[in-house]
């Protein structure tokens, strides 16, 4: 997997790779979901979210859309493993809050 825009939240990768997502909430309950391929259901009650990367019709990218809420200050820690062209290949995101955190990305597959 490399990072193709760090602020756009878009990645590329070879299909069938694995798409990992860890979300640490720091100073807050874990409060969210997570949408991918039209199904939402809560945050995993381990951080992680894993799965295939798979071509969908028309080159469009595979989409998972994180939203995350807060029941205090704080903020999520959110990393995409194993992005080849980051340091130690975690690519890390720190969102605060309050308010909620509407988050979209966006993972090509390679031709």
């Amino acid at each position: 997997m490399v990072e193709i825009d760090h602020d756009d939240l878009r990645y590329s990768g070879q299909a069938g790779e694995q798409v990992r997502v860890t979300i640490s909430p720091q100073g807050t309950t874990a409060i969210g979901t997570f949408t991918l391929k039209g199904s939402t259901h809560p945050l995993p009650s381990n951080g992680v979210i894993s799965f295939p990367l798979e071509s969908q019709p028309n080159d469009q990218p595979m989409v998972l859309q994180l939203t995350l809420d807060f029941n205090s200050e704080g903020s999520y820690r959110v990393v995409v493993r194993v992005v080849t062209n980051e340091s130690n290949n975690e690519c890390v995101h720190t969102w605060l809050g309050p308010p909620l955190a509407i988050k979209t990305f966006s993972f090509f597959v390679n031709p």
